[in-house]
Formats: C-alpha cells, sequence, structure tokens
C-alpha cells in the first residue's frame, strides 16, 4: 500500500490523493467501500485512476484516486481508511 496526498506550497491538502495497491481486487473492494463514505461535511468519491493518455485502453488497474478529503487530511489518515482492503 502507498498512499500520497496531494499539498499546496504550503503544506496543506488540495482535497485530493492517491493510493496504490498491490492487486486489482483490494483496489475495487477500496472503491465499493469508501467511494460516497461521508467524513465530516465532505462526501469522499472515490474511483480507478487512470493516466490522461491510458484513459480510453486500460480495464485493470491498482491505483485509485480520491478527492474531497477534508481539509487537514494527511497521508497518514489516507493510509488508515484504505489500509485494510
Amino acid at each position: 500500500l502507498s498512499c500520497k496526498v496531494a499539498t499546496a506550497h504550503d503544506g496543506k491538502s488540495r482535497g485530493y490523493g492517491f493510493v496504490h495497491y498491490e492487486t486489482e481486487e483490494a483496489a475495487k473492494q477500496a472503491i465499493e467501500r469508501v467511494n460516497g463514505m461521508q467524513i465530516g461535511e465532505k462526501t469522499v468519491e472515490v474511483q480507478g485512476f487512470l493516466k490522461r493518455d491510458e484513459r480510453d485502453s486500460a480495464t485493470i488497474f491498482t491505483n485509485i484516486y480520491a478527492k474531497n478529503l477534508p481539509e487537514g487530511f494527511d497521508e497518514d489518515k489516507l493510509k488508515s481508511m484504505f489500509g485494510e482492503f
């Protein structure tokens, strides 16, 4: 499991991040369980991540993209949230 929260120059969360799993099955479970989850006042959206040039062709993925993360959300919180899959 590898996690990265996107941050601005001042170190504050930009509200999205990426999680890389070893298997496609783990990534799919994370999407199913976490997508739509309410954290504070935010509803988290999670989907499979594909590079822009791969978006029409790839069907197997192990990277996911999560957005609408609450302000102050860091990589430890992201790992905690997605680590069980």
